[in-house]
C-alpha cells in the first residue's frame, strides 16, 4: 500500500515510516498537515497516518481539507495521536476515522491498515 504519515515528533515519524516502510509499504512523510495535502495531490495514497496535533495545519483540519478535494475525498486516514480524549471529542474528527493512542502501539496500526486494505480489495 502507499501510505502518507503527517507527524512533526521526528522520532516517531522515523519510527513509523520505518516499520510501515519493513511491513512491505511504499511509505512517503511530512511534519505538517499542509506538507502532506500537497504530498497526497501528486502521491494519490492508498492510506494516511496523521498526527492531530501539528504546525501549520492540524490532522483534523487537514483531513478537512483532503475531503474539499475530489481526488482526495475518501482516502482513509488513521490519526495516531497523544491528544486527550476530550481534545478529541471537541476536534470534530469523522467517526469512520480510527483514532490510535501514542505511543504507537504497531499492532493495533497494523490491525487498522490491513482492515483498510480488505475493504479496498
Amino acid at each position: 500500500m502507499k501510505i502518507l504519515i503527517a507527524e512533526d515528533d521526528t522520532l516517531v515519524r522515523e519510527m513509523l515510516d520505518a516499520f510501515l516502510t519493513e511491513q512491505g509499504h511504499a511509505v512517503q512523510s511530512t511534519e505538517n498537515g499542509a506538507e502532506l495535502v500537497k504530498l497526497a495531490l501528486n502521491e494519490k495514497p492508498d492510506i494516511i497516518v496523521t498526527d492531530m496535533h501539528m504546525p501549520e495545519m492540524t490532522g483534523n483540519s487537514m483531513v478537512a481539507m483532503l475531503d474539499m478535494y475530489a481526488p482526495l475525498a475518501g482516502i482513509p486516514v488513521i490519526m495516531v495521536t497523544g491528544a486527550t480524549k476530550g481534545e478529541l471529542a471537541d476536534a470534530g474528527i469523522p467517526k469512520e476515522i480510527p483514532i490510535l493512542s501514542k505511543p504507537v502501539d504497531f499492532d493495533a496500526l497494523t490491525a487498522e491498515i490491513n482492515r483498510i486494505a480488505e475493504k479496498k480489495r
